[in-house]
């Protein structure tokens, strides 16, 4: 499918060690219960102190009725996570919570009306349930004593199989973490599997969340089935833990504790522009702006306002704020002159900050600055540092103006939603760049991160298609931002790009700001709740079968109405299709088109052809959006209308929410809201009421008078419709339409049919009901959403980077052979003065596939037979320079067209072809003559060793590199240690237990249940049949001969060094991750030990375990 995950596992990378082998200490349980007190009371908060006969303290404490908290120390001490000026949990409001502790000889209980937690006595050890109407849920239980030491702490939490996490901050790429790692720590990059804002904190989908209150570095090992492993590298413990029906209350009650998401103003809704204008017009970084661009004339700061703001508005182009100097050692002047300038065009500023607000005072409260972007070059320390950054700069806006402020930044951490925009730091464009923002946000808003995004078409590169596709679906999130000034490709403004891209672009925005009621509705929602506008299938549809998984991650809801699919092919690539659109239970409606589709229980998939204009939106039959009329900005015009988007089917209702949309004033209670309530028949067609209630409320710039719009999708034209009891003239077309002070009109046209509606202004406080007079209709048929055709199996050319190039001919790179334009080939250079020997070149695919053939073709004109590919040999690998014997050689054929080139599977990320020979258009043999060629070219001339062989140009118009499908099997699993051990091996092999010990494995003090032990120097060889896919172990010294030495892992597959650990000492663990695609055998080997005792040392491939498909086979087998 192709929203199936593209990342796979890369077969020499590894995920990071979660213990470090510097580490001196070895992980300690906290023991058995000894004592039990009340805890004095700290601010109203109920609590209980529990000491162990080990000396650990462990306080017990209930900020609220559903949220527990559980902290732990060594030596009878507890200490705070260190918070500076911003601390990660916010002080809490007082509450009385009705709690009771109960006891008995197992165990201890603290009970609340929400929630029970179990404390046995002997081992300590915790057990949480969740109380709905007093009847028990089990959520987890830890699965051995918590343990702590001076450089970690370490929680096992029980798990079940179906359960889903999801949290960690912003993981780029991911949003559902059962079956991996989810490492809380900052990755130091900004790419896919990269993480700008991490958080320590964890949702899961049985209904409980947790947030660790640290700085600290985190693992959570969520890899098996049954149990989760939460570390964290202090020597302190400090979770909450909060629980709720579903993911929406667990989110409010983790923002609750971290802060809601700082409700931004209406104008921070719209397009943001970026760049330096303050650096002698590009004099500072040449070669970062496309050929005859020019800031301006003075090289100055205030040149935006003419090169920039001016062409917004002459290209009649929505935009709402820019940063004028958004560069290293950009500064700038004129500051106030700019912004005053740039609020000509309707535009806010804002400035990026180097190192610091020392003149944010001056910047906000004199020059009228409102925006600020924190960048690696203040915030790159992250943690305590970037968090304390923010809150400056968003006190800075606080502080010295009544204007809500407004941060974009990298390196948040836990509670950064209350400051700033998650931004995802800078990438270079792709369409990948596109596939993996879109389940970054969902996960971000999983994270209390409700504004989330990156640069549109990214910092570097981009062209005039993956602009236009980036921009459509970020119009439907809450903010975005393009960043110009490092690209020698394009400048990054909607209006850089000639037509059609330019008037696409602007369909966009503009559409963007009429829905601005809608969006700042969930803006609102966010800020009362923490509820995230983006969201994935698991938050409106959680009994979806595809709720828990990313089956369809690369599609997201605006709110709970509007399911938007963000294309992420190019038009050539996908040949016009989005394929594996899901939609989940309920009616839809296609946004374009008006086409209705029925998605049953278990959902439903569809295809949808597009074109460059059009990205798939889908909108919740019944649903009510509100819109805006039309406008470049923010206050461009008075909000004198709001048209009501109504997609009828059964009882619906929204509330309409405003404000003065700029300052704090909506804290003291100024806003309105208003009730618009739909009935329609839930089948078929009917007469439809629309009850518009009068506005509750009041704020600064309220208007007294609202004229209202309805935009209705029926099929039929209503025979009449009445406002308030009289009826509404019915008009013959649009242009009567828009010039009548009042009435309807039907358009068969739009979407299928359309009623457009409208009154005549009255005061807002007066409600008004409207009536559309439908004839009765039975339900019609669903509109048909016919299949994409099948592309076959070649890689997609959007997919490919050719990273090592052949000797190319002007005018005929080696992308025209993948470009599927038969006008265009490849064609090597002709030119007889140079001479490359073998032709070869190298293509990379982006991540890690499994090749099987290659489609081949020489040019495709009279002249076909000149310039074939004679001999050939093929390669794979994972790293450029590094190939191994060929996969694959042979001779082509004489042949006109398509010639195949197949080949067993075989797995890699990058492909060579060489070219060792060309046909002889008139027989057997090396070519020596070419059509372009008039050269002689004998072949007896003098030897010359230092001269390449010489291959004659070759042509060529299809080079298809061809992906081996496996067919899609259920799911499986194996662990090694559930596999026959050989009696040859018997000797050498521990099942489930440390090779020199008798109670099961252990390393760094933890328990592993599964796995095999095994001494200094052995090999476990492995026989593998069908598609296994990935081998994951933790690899390290038990404890038991922890004090004899280390030694090295090594993974063997097919003969080839797949993975080497180097040396591994106590208390070390490593966690591989190996791609095992296409290999018939592996070999897992221990070597090289090394210390105080090396043939004593011993090893464990703890929890190893095969994954694969169902049918897949393996066995260990006898050296």
């Amino acid at each position: 499918m192709e929203n199936c995950v593209r990342r796979s596992p890369l077969m020499l990378a590894l995920l990071p060690a979660l213990m470090l082998a510097s580490m001196p200490a070895r992980a300690e349980p906290v023991g058995n219960l000894r004592s039990v007190s009340a805890s004095a009371s700290r601010d109203g908060v109920q609590g209980w102190d529990l000491q162990t006969d080990k000396g650990a303290r462990i306080r017990i404490e209930l900020p609220a009725t559903d949220i527990i908290r559980v902290q732990a120390g060594r030596n009878g001490t507890l200490t705070g996570a260190g918070d500076k000026a911003a601390p990660i949990v916010l002080p809490q409001p007082k509450a009385s919570v009705q709690a009771k502790l109960e006891e008995d000889a197992q165990e201890i209980r603290v009970r609340t009306d929400a929630l029970v937690l179990h404390v046995q006595r002997q081992p300590l050890r915790l057990r949480l349930e969740r109380l709905d109407n007093g009847q028990p849920t089990a959520l987890w239980q830890e699965l051995q004593p918590l343990d702590l030491d001076a450089t970690q702490s370490v929680q096992v939490l029980s798990s079940q199989a179906d359960e889903g996490y999801y949290g960690g901050g912003q993981q780029n790429g991911r949003y559902q973490f059962k079956g991996r790692e989810l490492e809380v720590s900052y990755s130091g990059g900004w790419e896919e599997g990269d993480r700008p804002s991490p958080a320590p904190m964890l949702l899961s989908s049985r209904g409980w969340g947790m947030l660790r209150n640290t700085w600290s570095d985190g693992s959570y090992d969520l890899r098996e089935p049954d149990q989760a492993t939460l570390l964290h590298r202090e020597d302190r413990f400090d979770a909450y833990y909060f629980v709720g029906a579903d993911l929406p209350k667990l989110i409010e009650r983790y923002t609750q504790l971290t802060g809601r998401p700082n409700m931004v103003a209406r104008w921070a809704l719209s397009y943001g522009d970026a760049d330096c204008y303050n650096d002698g017009d590009n004099s500072k970084k040449p070669g970062t702006v496309p050929e005859g661009w020019s800031d301006g004339p003075t090289g100055t700061t205030p040149d935006v306002i003419d090169s920039v703001a001016r062409q917004y508005r002459a290209h009649d182009m929505p935009g709402g704020w820019i940063l004028p100097n958004d560069g290293y050692g950009c500064g700038y002047r004129k500051l106030p002159e700019t912004v005053q300038g740039l609020a000509k065009y309707g535009f806010r500023t804002g400035l990026w900050t180097e190192n610091g607000v020392d003149k944010i005072a001056w910047e906000v409260g004199k020059a009228g600055s409102r925006v600020q972007k924190l960048d690696v070059a203040w915030t790159g320390k992250g943690y305590q540092f970037a968090m304390d950054a923010n809150r400056q700069a968003f006190n800075g806006i606080l502080d010295n103006s009544d204007s809500r402020p407004f941060l974009w930044t990298v390196m948040g951490w836990a509670g950064i939603q209350r400051y700033a925009v998650a931004w995802t730091g800078d990438q270079s464009s792709s369409w990948d760049y596109i596939r993996w923002h879109v389940p970054t946000l969902v996960g971000s808003g999983l994270s209390g991160m409700a504004y989330a995004s990156g640069d549109v078409d990214a910092i570097f590169g981009g062209s005039a298609e993956t602009f236009t596709r980036d921009l459509q679906w970020k119009a439907f999130t809450p903010v975005l931002m393009g960043m110009s000034g490092w690209s020698s490709n394009a400048r990054k403004h909607p209006w850089w790009y000639d037509e059609p891209y330019r008037s696409i672009n602007r369909d966009y925005l503009k559409l963007k700001m009429r829905l601005t009621p809608y969006m700042y509705g969930l803006v609102h929602e966010a800020a009362q709740t923490g509820a995230p506008p983006v969201r994935g299938l698991m938050w409106d549809n959680p009994r979806d079968p595809h709720a828990q998984d990313e089956t369809y991650k690369y599609q997201f809801l605006l709110g709970r109405d509007l399911l938007v699919a963000p294309v992420y092919r190019s038009q050539a690539a996908s040949r016009g299709w989005r394929r594996d659109i899901h939609l989940p239970a309920g009616g839809w409606i296609d946004y374009w088109d008006g086409r209705r589709v029925q998605a049953g229980a278990e959902g439903r998939q569809l295809d949808r052809q597009v074109d460059l204009a059009t990205l798939p939106v889908f909108v919740r039959a019944g649903a009510i959006l509100p819109m805006y009329p039309s406008m470049l900005f923010d206050g461009e015009k008075p909000l004198d209308e709001v048209t009501f988007d109504l997609y009828p089917q059964g009882d619906s209702q929204y509330t309409l929410y405003e404000d003065d949309g700029n300052t704090r004033r909506y804290q003291q209670g100024e806003s309105s809201t208003q009730q618009v309530r739909v009935q329609a028949p839930v089948q078929g067609s009917g007469p439809v009421q629309v009850q518009i209630d009068a506005v509750q409320g009041q704020y600064h710039g309220q208007l007294a008078q609202r004229r209202y719009g309805l935009r209705v999708l029926s099929r039929q034209a209503p025979r009449a419709v009445q406002a308030g009891g009289r009826a509404l003239p019915a008009l013959a077309d649009a242009a009567a339409f828009n010039s009548a002070p009042e009435g309807w009109y039907f358009d068969a046209a739009e979407r299928r049919g359309t009623v457009h509606v409208r009154t005549a202004p009255q005061g807002i406080r007066q409600p008004l009901q409207l009536q559309l007079d439908f004839a009765v209709a039975a339900a019609a048929a669903d509109d048909a959403y016919p299949a994409a055709p099948v592309l076959g199996r070649e890689l997609p050319a959007d997919s490919l980077l050719v990273v090592n190039r052949p000797a190319e001919e002007p005018g005929h790179a080696l992308e025209n052979a993948f470009d599927d334009d038969p006008a265009t080939w490849f064609r090597s250079v002709r030119n007889q003065a140079v001479r490359t020997g073998a032709h070869e070149w190298v293509i990379g695919f982006g991540e890690r596939r499994m090749i099987d053939g290659i489609d081949i073709a020489p040019r495709n004109d009279k002249n076909w037979k000149h310039g074939q590919v004679r001999d050939y040999e093929v390669y794979l690998g994972d790293s450029n320079g590094e190939w191994g014997e060929p996969i694959a050689r042979g001779r082509l054929q004489l042949k006109e067209g398509v010639q195949r080139i197949d080949f067993p599977a075989h797995a890699g990320r990058l492909l060579r072809f060489r070219v060792l020979s060309v046909q002889n258009p008139e027989g057997d043999g090396a070519s020596s003559t070419d059509p372009m060629v008039t050269a002689a070219q004998g072949s007896a001339r003098a030897f010359d060793a230092l001269q390449p062989r010489d291959v004659g140009p070759i042509a060529l118009s299809t080079f298809h590199i061809l992906e081996h499908q496996e067919p899609e099997r259920p799911a499986r699993q194996r662990y090694l240690s559930e596999l026959p051990v050989p009696a040859a091996l018997a000797s050498q092999v521990r099942t489930d237990q440390s090779f020199r010990g008798d109670a099961g494995m252990r390393m760094n003090g933890l328990q592993f249940r599964r796995g095999l032990g095994v001494g200094a120097n052995s090999r476990i060889d492995l026989r593998l049949q069908g598609g296994w896919h990935l081998l994951r172990a933790d690899l390290g010294i038990d404890d038991a001969c922890r004090s004899a030495g280390g030694l090295q892992f090594q993974v063997w597959g097919d003969n080839r060094l797949l993975y080497d650990s180097g040396l591994v000492k106590a208390p070390g663990v490593v966690k591989p991750e190996l791609d095992i695609r296409g290999l018939s055998t592996l070999s897992l080997r221990t070597l090289g030990a090394q210390g105080s005792q090396p043939a004593q040392v011993c090893a464990n491939w703890a929890n190893a375990v095969l994954i694969g498909q169902e049918g897949d086979s393996a066995s260990i087998v006898a050296p």
